[in-house]
């Protein structure tokens, strides 16, 4: 049995808008691995007198990442912590419900390798060295994801077009 709900009216989010929200989200996050990575781990650390391994440090920011992520955009609300300063959401293209749990896992990776090929594009600007193949590999991932917000109706980046998915500011 389907249940009904009731959509809110709402308009695809512009580009500053992300931007702002992703900003504050990623201020939000960095606050949440310090409680739930960074300080277990110095404390296990001092504690056992041992490093933790480097992959488990990654596979635990992982988790928290994912968990907030996801977990907002598909158990919560459909909106992070920063999206709904700016009442923005995200949701499914088609039905205009939140996503569902593959479709979050999708754009969480997708916008995950983005960041980390704008971030790799920032050490590469950063250094000089622009001759490397690296750089314009890095670069060529968040150039085209920028390019489909330009000529996509529902201004979706690349890892929304994957998970079939929008950002929308909701008026209530």
């Amino acid at each position: 049995m389907s249940e009904s709900t009731v959509r809110p009216k709402a308009k695809v989010a512009g580009f500053s808008l992300r931007v702002y929200s992703s900003l504050y989200d990623l201020i939000i996050l960095f606050a949440v691995t310090f409680l739930f990575v960074a300080l277990p781990i110095t404390m296990v650390q001092t504690m056992l007198e041992s490093d933790v391994e480097k992959w488990v440090q990654n596979l635990l920011f992982f988790a928290v990442a994912y968990a907030y992520y996801v977990g907002f955009w598909h158990r919560g609300s459909g909106a992070t912590t920063g999206m709904r300063t700016w009442k923005l959401m995200v949701a499914d293209i088609d039905t205009g419900d939140k996503p569902s749990l593959v479709s979050a896992s999708i754009r969480f990776l997708g916008f995950g390798i983005t960041l980390i090929s704008l971030g790799t594009t920032m050490v590469y600007l950063k250094t000089g060295d622009f001759n490397h193949i690296f750089f314009w590999l890095s670069s060529l991932l968040p150039v085209a994801s920028m390019f489909c917000v330009l000529v996509t109706p529902h201004k979706q980046t690349l890892h929304d077009l994957l998970a079939r998915t929008s950002i929308y500011r909701v008026y209530t």
